[in-house]
């Protein structure tokens, strides 16, 4: 049986990431440390790697663990979205305005207004859903979903 353990994003400032995504999805710290050594050298492949982590549990389940990179110094990664390699992080909410509204003031890089789906048939169809950048720049999406319409 295989299921999503967690997503993990690097970021630029862990306290700012921290910051912004426990205002907008509500999330939880559950733990932060400072992982470094020869075993996260071999994990990751970088030498002399040190990094800050923070897992931040999600009220609805699941994990996103953040980490900074302190050494080496990074560089930032320029992300579009229609690059092949680009990825996105899709969240399930109640109230895409008001999560929308959220991401705005804790300072989502830009934030699409929200969009309902037409799509007859599909898993997708009367979904609200908006596009939003981190403050990292990554891709973030909002998704809010209709509950499904008994048949006829």
């Amino acid at each position: 049986m295989s299921r999503l353990d967690h997503v993990g994003m690097t970021v630029e400032d862990l306290d700012r990431s921290i910051a912004f995504y426990c205002s907008v999805l509500d999330c939880i710290v559950r733990e932060r440390a400072v992982i470094d050594g020869a075993q996260m050298q071999t994990l990751t492949g970088v030498s002399a790697a040190q990094i800050h982590t923070a897992d931040l549990q999600l009220p609805g389940g699941g994990m996103l663990e953040l980490l900074q990179y302190v050494g080496p110094v990074p560089a930032v990664l320029e992300q579009r979205r229609h690059d092949a390699g680009h990825s996105h992080v899709a969240f399930c909410v109640e109230d895409i305005d008001e999560t929308r509204r959220r991401a705005l003031a804790a300072g989502a890089l830009d934030c699409s207004a929200p969009v309902r789906l037409d799509e007859p048939g599909s898993s997708w169809d009367r979904a609200c859903v908006c596009y939003a950048r981190d403050p990292d720049g990554r891709t973030i999406e909002f998704v809010e979903r209709s509950p499904p319409t008994a048949p006829r």
